[in-house]
Formats: structure tokens, sequence, C-alpha cells
């Protein structure tokens, strides 16, 4: 593999990472520096041309990442179902790794992160979320929906991210890299390798997204 091919490989990991997360491609490229050692993109780049070189491993990692796209759940993809709950119609739709469930008036969105409240708008009064057994049912539906959902990504990531080991280590499912302990680096809280793989790799503090979660706090450091 030659030099140029070898920084290609971030950059089109960056690609991936930027759609699935709907993330700037700059702001991709400084994570995956981060996960690399170097603070952002372009400190990788300086030291690139001092002669840096990432460890052979390091392209595999991202090679075997599961944030490529599943050929059957793709990020476009969206199954869209309706139905009626006591005479009111809903509409579900199961995205890529979040739910959507709404009806005349009313909207319910469950995220990937089981931590994650479910968002609940209303736009009608007196809407029909304010009947508790409906109120009830369009959330059994709803949770049932989000379930699925994890339990596909959590079949994507593999047991490795998903299935701590003896000494309580996970491997992370966008990055590589296997700790026991994992640093949020949006609050800075501390997570064993059970609670972040309990919470499908958001932060069980603020429910920040794996690509804020990283083995080490790099950004305290100096």
């Amino acid at each position: 593999m030659t030099i140029q091919n070898e920084l290609d490989e971030f950059r089109i990991f960056a690609k991936r990472l930027s759609r699935k997360h709907q993330i700037r491609h700059h702001d991709a490229l400084d994570i995956i520096a981060r996960q690399k050692g170097h603070p952002h993109w372009k400190a990788l780049m300086k030291a690139w041309d001092q002669g840096w070189r990432p460890e052979p491993w390091d392209v595999v990692d991202i090679n075997e990442s599961s944030i490529i796209e599943s050929p059957i759940r793709g990020f476009d993809k969206v199954k869209t179902t309706e139905g009626e709950i006591a005479g009111e119609p809903y509409t579900l739709s199961v995205y890529f790794d979040e739910v959507l469930i709404s009806g005349s008036g009313w909207g319910i969105h469950l995220g990937h992160a089981p931590s994650e409240p479910a968002e609940i708008e209303t736009y009608t009064k007196p809407n029909p979320l304010d009947d508790k057994a409906f109120f009830s049912q369009v959330m059994k539906i709803a949770m049932e929906a989000a379930d699925g959902v994890r339990e596909a990504i959590a079949k994507d990531w593999g047991p490795a991210s998903m299935q701590p080991d003896k000494d309580g280590c996970v491997k992370h499912p966008l990055f590589g890299g296997v700790s026991a302990e994992w640093f949020c680096m949006h609050c800075d809280a501390r997570s064993t390798g059970a609670q972040m793989a309990a919470n499908m790799w958001h932060c069980p503090k603020c429910n920040a997204t794996p690509i804020d979660i990283f083995a080490a706090s790099f950004w305290k450091a100096g």
C-alpha cells in the first residue's frame, strides 16, 4: 500500500463517518486524527510530513469498522408502516439508528441510546396523547421498534464491542481500540466497558454519541 493510499483510507472513512453522523467532513477527519494520537487532522498531516506513519493495523481497524453500511440497513433506507390504535391512525418510520412514530397532532422520536429519553411533541390541544392508554400503546410500539434497531446495530458491531471480556474490555465499534474504561470528550465522564456496551456506546451521563467516546482523555493532556 502506498503512502497516498494509506491517507486515502482515512479520508474515505471520514466521508462515511460524516455521512452516518451528519457531521462536517473536516470534523470527521479531526476525529480520526485524535484516534491516532493527534489533536486534529492538520496535526496528523504535519506529523506525516515529519515522518510519522500509521501502524498497519491502524488501517486494518478502519477497514473492519462497522461504520461501513449494512447491505440490508443502509443509512438512506427507511421502513415505514401504518396502523391504528383505538381508531387513531399512526405512522411508524424505522431509520438506520432511530425510530419516529407520529399521528394527527403528535410525534415521538426514539434515538439510538437506551438512556436517551423519548422526544415527545404535540401540536394540537386536546391531543390523542392525553389519553394514557393510547400513549401507553404508542410507546409500546415505538419501544419494540427501537429495540429492534438496537439489536440490529449490536449485530453489526459484533460481540467484541457488545460483550465485555473477562477483564471488562470492549472494542470501540467505530474506531477500534480495546479498553476496560472509556472517556467522554463531551462531558469528561468515565465509564466501564460494560456501561458503554449496555448504552449502545453512548455516554451514560450525557448521551454523547460513539464519536465522542475514547479510551483515553487525551484532551486533558498538557
